[in-house]
């Protein structure tokens, strides 16, 4: 693997965590409006990459470890309770269930699975009952690059 496609990502939250309505990426975080979002909802953000060193002293080859980091955006909203007590109920099983199911993908064969790094909220509780979580997952894979 070059580089971490978060379509990767996104299919595999749409495909394992049925409770999310839409998941994109990127593209689709930018043109969130308020009265857009479909609830709940998450979005996949590819936040950065870290290579290793070269392993091999050869000028024709390049082989790194990368470890690269994603964000899982969730929007979650119950309009019932405005506190966001019941919200935050709903959040806990979405986080669950993406964090399951990025710590059992394995996006390249005999490489290694997602892992979790952090989840933070991103936004008060909004008037509606609505806030957005972010988790982020980390996944080292090897780059190899032939040069000549």
């Amino acid at each position: 693997m070059l580089q971490l496609d978060p379509a990767l990502v996104r299919d595999r939250l749409r495909s394992t965590v049925s409770a999310f309505v839409m998941v994109g990426v990127a593209r689709d975080w930018g043109a969130v409006k308020a009265n857009t979002i479909r609830w709940p909802s998450a979005w996949v953000l590819l936040l950065g990459e870290q290579a290793g060193e070269n392993r091999y002293a050869s000028c024709e080859f390049i082989e790194q470890t990368v470890t690269a980091r994603v964000a899982v955006i969730m929007a979650v909203r119950d309009i019932a309770d405005r506190t966001g007590a019941h919200a935050g109920q709903d959040l806990q099983s979405l986080r669950e269930a993406a964090l399951l199911s990025l710590c059992r993908f394995i996006p390249e064969p005999g490489g290694q699975a997602f892992r979790f790094l952090k989840g933070a909220l991103q936004s008060g509780i909004d008037s509606q009952g609505g806030l957005f979580w972010q988790d982020e997952f980390t996944l080292r894979f090897d780059r190899r690059i032939q040069i000549t």
